[in-house]
């Protein structure tokens, strides 16, 4: 029997948690280990599992926090998944794994403490895992020794986010008053620069002014890091006075409280296209789930979603490098959708215009095999 300490955050829907609590409910399947955690500081004082809850089920949330904290016994592996990235405090373990993520690339931020180097997260057998080849190159610019990081990708709940029947899906829309003939877009991300929320809003509302029949809902995250839709509204109205008329504000909706996992799932399935015109991301799991779902995506071309995205579900966008004459206050990689492809792809979802519906449930298939939270976390644990 070996012995695995995650060294982690559990307990909240921050996207670092959700990985870990995930992985948790496969590692306690595998026989052969003995698993127990060491909670870690949440990034601010003010995140809790009452206003952040991570949404699973009763049965699930026992078992994940369940897991004992360390004793005496000698730890054979220790997980390290939160942020800043830090040596943790096992210390005594025979070999240490951590995860690091980044959207645009590594600064000293990203350490605790800040001169933290490569070399120490990656002495003898220790290993970083990293989600996405685009974050592993940020990684490797980083200094990491290309040797030392191995690429586990995320996964999604299949037996969660699965579509629904059309009988199901008709219902979650009668139950948010979509009308048969509407189009709904979704998006779940936080209102930050690279999740594009800026972009989705601006080409929505072109579609809007055009008169055609289409509703965005939100979902608002300012219980993370306070940040809300409104601001990017007020910031886009300065240039675009028509983004308040009430053509577009009443096509809108923002949804600010925690949903459980079933309810995201209804918002994906309900949902004609969830849409993701981000400028950077480490891996980008609300795309993943949605096309568990079954549901149509429109992400950017050339970041981390090339990886998993399948034709036959997705509409990808064409995209250039950044530049900091694009955004001055970020020193990093991202890429730069392009506006008027995000307006065409979101139009062709507008006039039924999608892969073949037998390709899309063959894809959507695969995908389940391939990514679901039990295949990569046995990639994981034959890491460890």
């Amino acid at each position: 029997m070996r012995t695995l300490c995650i060294e982690g955050w559990r307990g909240i829907n921050h996207s670092i948690a959700m990985v870990n609590q995930n992985q948790i409910l496969e590692m306690v399947k595998h026989s052969g280990w003995r698993i127990c955690h060491r909670d870690v500081s949440y990034f601010l004082p003010h995140w809790n599992s009452n206003k952040l809850d991570s949404g699973f089920s009763a049965e699930e949330s026992a078992i994940i926090a369940g897991l004992p904290a360390p004793g005496g016994e000698p730890i054979d592996v220790c997980l390290r998944i939160a942020s800043p990235v830090r040596l943790g405090e096992a210390g005594s373990a025979r070999r240490n794994v951590t995860f690091v993520v980044t959207e645009f690339g590594l600064t000293g931020k990203s350490f605790e403490p800040a001169e933290l180097s490569p070399n120490r997260l990656t002495v003898g057998d220790d290993i970083v895992i990293t989600p996405s080849q685009w974050s592993c190159a940020r990684l490797l610019d980083y200094g990491f020794a290309p040797d030392k990081v191995k690429v586990v990708p995320h996964g999604f709940k299949a037996d969660t986010f699965h579509p629904m029947t059309s009988e199901e899906r008709e219902q979650a829309r009668l139950a948010l008053g979509v009308k048969p003939h509407e189009t709904v877009f979704c998006n779940v991300g936080v209102a930050t620069w690279n999740k594009g929320l800026d972009l989705l809003i601006l080409a929505f509302a072109q579609l809007r002014l055009l008169g055609l029949p289409v509703r965005l809902i939100l979902k608002d995250h300012k219980g993370l890091y306070g940040l809300g839709v409104e601001s990017i509204f007020a910031e886009l109205t300065s240039r675009m006075p028509q983004l308040n008329s009430a053509q577009v504000r009443d096509g809108i909706s923002i949804l600010s409280t925690s949903l459980n996992l079933s309810q995201i799932r209804s918002l994906y399935c309900l949902s004609d296209a969830y849409v993701s015109p981000y400028r950077a991301e480490g891996f980008n799991l609300p795309v993943l789930e949605a096309m568990g779902c079954g549901t149509h995506v429109i992400v950017s071309g050339g970041g981390a979603t090339d990886d998993f995205v399948s034709p036959a579900l997705s509409y990808q966008l064409s995209t250039r490098p950044g530049t900091t004459a694009d955004q001055p206050q970020v020193h990093g990689q991202f890429v730069m959708p392009e506006l008027e492809d995000l307006i065409h792809a979101m139009r062709l979802v507008v006039d039924r215009q999608l892969p073949n519906p037998a390709l899309r449930k063959q894809a959507r298939e695969q995908l389940a095999q391939e990514y679901s939270w039990a295949t990569v976390t046995h990639q994981l644990m034959a890491l460890l």
